[in-house]
């Protein structure tokens, strides 16, 4: 969350874009040959002028190019409720024409356990976003003691047909728990009480969560604060995960990706 380089990978194609699923492209009438591009969600640094949304494209999936000269495409001022955002992870919805994107509610100057808050947004032409704030102190109770939360994604539950919207969260002394919820369908609110997903076996703090469902599996990619261990290779059952059917495999994120999985590259600006 707070390493020097910052990025965050997500497999959403425009519809332009090559490699889109089966499913998605069925439903958007849209062939997988006219998929040309991924696009990638990040944000820069530290500083408040930095912690914003900011779009990059690649042809292949591993060297992205900076969008508007690598300046935000988003003001975080309008959308959030410290004036930052960071952590942005965007997700194409299963209509293949509207899009998600979560982002953290903060900005780090004023503390890593300053912020309380994650923002939803929706959008149909990754252009004119919708917003809606949610912050867990004052849209539940019992959250006195709620220091930070970070680093929320979506995933579609194709079992319950909703989207799961996940994120750490951390009370007093205590670690950063991954937390979720579902999503309800406005995508402007979270439905009923947050739980926790996943406890790492050494108890530690876990952060910056990343679920890919691949052949049947669910494998949750995650950042295991100051051990950097990977989890052992064994499956591992989602206990309050109950609804989303087939298998779960854990991994670790690599400690110099600097948050959740992936590569970029600037090589230019266009």
């Amino acid at each position: 969350m707070k390493n020097k380089f910052f990025i965050t990978l997500f497999a959403c194609l425009l519809p332009w874009m090559a490699g889109a699923q089966q499913t998605i492209s069925k439903q958007n009438n849209v062939a997988e040959k006219d998929y040309i591009a991924y696009l990638f969600t990040y944000f820069t640094g530290n500083h408040i002028s930095e912690e914003a949304v900011c779009y990059a494209v690649s042809t292949d999936g591993y060297t992205y190019w900076a969008l508007n000269d690598n300046k935000p495409v988003i003001d975080s001022k309008i959308i959030s409720s410290t004036g930052g955002v960071r952590d942005p992870h965007i997700l194409r919805c299963e209509d293949g024409k509207t899009f998600y994107m979560v982002v953290t509610d903060m900005v780090s100057d004023n503390g890593w356990d300053s912020n309380r808050a994650m923002v939803l947004l929706k959008s149909t032409d990754l252009v004119n976003w919708n917003h809606s704030v949610i912050n867990m102190q004052k849209r539940y109770v019992g959250q006195e003691k709620l220091k930070r939360v970070w680093a929320p994604q979506t995933i579609f539950d194709a079992e319950a047909g909703k989207y799961l919207v996940y994120w750490s969260m951390k009370y007093g002394d205590g670690a950063d728990v991954i937390y979720y919820a579902y999503a309800n369908k406005e995508f402007t609110d979270l439905e009923g009480e947050p739980k926790p997903l996943f406890i790492p076996e050494n108890k530690k703090s876990c952060i910056d969560g990343d679920i890919v469902y691949k052949d049947g599996i669910y494998h949750l990619f995650y950042k295991n604060r100051r051990t950097w261990k990977r989890h052992p290779g064994s499956n591992y059952p989602f206990t309050d995960f109950g609804t989303m059917g087939g298998r779960t495999r854990l991994q670790a994120a690599d400690p110099g990706s600097g948050g959740r999985c992936g590569n970029f590259q600037t090589d230019r600006s266009e």
